[in-house]
């Protein structure tokens, strides 16, 4: 009897992101922004970062969840690790 496969998954599923390097260098030309602004714009830059941090984690375990699943469908253990 042939054992079951899973089909591929979508690549955006395993895919991971990441984001480019701040690469900004002072102009010298000075600039003023209220606190409450620059504190808004960091707050978001942060949950930016960890929303991308959060989103490659899944990918990951997306794809090891896959890896182990498609091992005990064609070997019918659980290899070590899984």
């Amino acid at each position: 009897m042939e054992r079951p496969s899973l089909p591929p998954l979508p690549a955006n599923l395993t895919k991971t992101e990441q984001l480019d390097p701040l690469t900004a260098k002072p102009s010298g030309k000075l600039i003023t922004i209220d606190q409450a602004v620059f504190l808004e714009i960091v707050t978001r830059l942060a949950e930016a970062i960890g929303a991308v941090e959060r989103g490659n984690g899944r990918a990951v375990a997306i794809a090891q969840e896959r890896e182990c699943q498609r091992a005990i469908l064609s070997t019918g253990t659980a290899p070590k690790g899984c």
